[in-house]
């Protein structure tokens, strides 16, 4: 039987690895930290926010014939940085290779429909193994900037450290013994540290994320005072009080919340044994991620003319550079071929320029609250 992925990767065009590579492979809803931090392509290799966004200011009063007074105001933001680069490459084996052709002789697939099969499989193939290798990557990103205000990430020999100047006083105190929240203890903090993100965030919280671990061990620990109810992945908590000799429903709004759990994970290879991988939370184990409502003023260049609510509500963005591998054009590179020296194989390759920007932070105030517990 005639088989042939040079026929399949004809069938999918020309430049499919990069198309492929720009467009979804899971859900952007998936990726929770997305919302907060949306991929926006940018012409730029660089991060330069202060020259990103410009805002408006009321208009003011003119004489007749008179010039017109400034109308906007840019922000002179410091954060200057170069993105950072990820790539990788993988090769669908001949093993891989011959399972197909064995599905291809048990279907009885010929012509079109041979070609067919073939080009969806190598569509598969570059779509949820390299491209999704990229856009897990940028998700761990988010959520190192979103709950350490940081990325400080060696891989290869080569080290992106980020800093985004989040203020001290918006992380909580690590709680430890008797303190964490996992503790059926008098001294469980988690009420005392939840009230002081409320107050930092102005009592304005629009979201808590945490992983599902981390919310089970809560539930665990607050169920002989606390009502805990769930709707997918939304689990409510309301807290009673004493009143008298009576245990009432508390009255005080700040006694009620609902935390989002978050359990998508990742998978790099293990440091000790790279022929296998090892699972990574992008919420992180321990930690709660309080998020305030955000509403986001001025023009922002490249967004194009219609608003969008989801970009209104963001803490920043998730700027995606062009590479050289794709002549300067502006998103992901990713080829599709078959190797001359490897007939028996298809490789896929991908490359991403990017890096987290966070336009929520000011020298004194941040749009985020991160309370951390050990969980032992």
């Amino acid at each position: 039987m005639e088989f042939s992925f040079r026929e399949a990767l004809d069938k999918l065009g020309r430049d499919a690895g990069f198309r492929i590579l720009n467009e979804a492979v899971r859900p952007d809803s998936a990726y929770l930290f997305n919302t907060l931090l949306p991929e926006t392509n940018k012409p730029s290799y660089y991060v330069d926010n202060g020259y990103m966004v410009i805002r408006p200011v009321m208009a003011g009063l003119v004489g007749m014939s008179s010039p017109y007074p400034p109308g906007s105001v840019m922000d002179a933001s410091t954060f200057l940085e170069k993105t950072g680069k990820v790539a990788n490459k993988v090769t669908l084996e001949e093993e891989a290779i011959r399972q197909i052709q064995e599905l291809l002789r048990q279907q009885g697939l010929v012509g079109e429909a041979r070609k067919e099969f073939l080009a969806n499989e190598v569509f598969n193939f570059q779509n949820l193994v390299i491209r999704q290798g990229h856009t897990d990557t940028f998700e761990w990103l988010r959520a190192e900037a979103l709950y350490t205000g940081k990325i400080d990430w060696t891989f290869n020999g080569i080290h992106l450290d980020i800093d985004y100047k989040v203020p001290s006083t918006f992380f909580g105190t690590n709680r430890t013994g008797n303190d964490r929240y996992n503790a059926e203890h008098a001294d469980n903090k988690f009420w005392v540290d939840h009230y002081a993100a409320l107050a930092a965030l102005h009592y304005n919280v629009r979201a808590i994320i945490a992983h599902t671990d981390t919310v089970l061990k809560l539930i665990n620990t607050m169920q002989l005072n606390v009502d805990v109810s769930q709707n997918g992945n939304i689990f409510t908590f309301k807290r009673w009080r004493t009143r008298g000799n009576n245990e009432r429903p508390a009255s005080d709004s700040r006694d009620a919340l609902s935390i989002i759990a978050y359990d998508l994970e990742g998978e790099v290879l293990n440091p000790a044994d790279t022929s296998k991988t090892i699972k990574v939370k992008f919420a992180k184990a321990g930690k709660l991620l309080y998020v305030a409502n955000n509403n986001r003023s001025g023009y922002r260049v490249g967004e194009g003319a219609v608003p969008d609510p989801v970009r209104s509500l963001a803490l920043g963005y998730t700027h995606i550079a062009p590479t050289v591998e794709g002549d300067g054009r502006m998103g992901r590179w990713g080829r599709l071929f078959v190797p001359e020296d490897a007939q028996w194989s298809v490789r896929g390759e991908g490359v991403t320029n990017g890096l987290p920007v966070r336009e929520d932070v000011t020298a004194t105030q941040a749009k985020t609250y991160v309370l951390s517990t050990d969980l032992a």
